[in-house]
């Protein structure tokens, strides 16, 4: 198995083209909340970080933003609709239910009109 580079990291998040599968997509989003979350527990619990925290929230704020919907665009790939829709997780209420079918709804089996289906491979 060959070790992952920042090439590779920054492919999964800023480009678009290709398929994610379920398990990669819940992750992607997962280290995502996880870093917006680490921010906003410093920028209440620290007053001493407070200004530290929100100059970090906000400067990275669209990238993790654009990370997402990359992320939406993928996943919409993999199963077989245009990444477009991934234009649905701004809409208030409607997101929220998008966010949920992406991680739970099963990409195609095998390649589509956007690549060949995404597979763990061992080198």
């Amino acid at each position: 198995m060959r070790s992952v580079g920042l090439e590779d990291f920054l492919a999964f998040f800023f480009r678009p083209q290709g398929r994610i599968a379920r398990r990669e997509y819940i992750l992607g989003a997962g280290l995502l909340l996880a870093v917006n979350a680490t921010l906003i527990a410093l920028l209440l619990s620290r007053k001493d970080w407070a200004t530290l925290a929100s100059l970090a929230l906000i400067s990275l704020w669209l990238p993790m933003l654009a990370a997402q919907l990359v992320m939406a665009v993928k996943r919409c790939h993999d199963i077989g609709i245009s990444g477009v829709f991934c234009l649905l997780l701004l809409v208030p209420v409607v997101g929220i239910f998008w966010l949920i079918a992406l991680a739970v709804v099963e990409g195609n089996a095998g390649s589509n009109a956007y690549g060949p289906a995404p597979r763990f491979r061992p080198d």
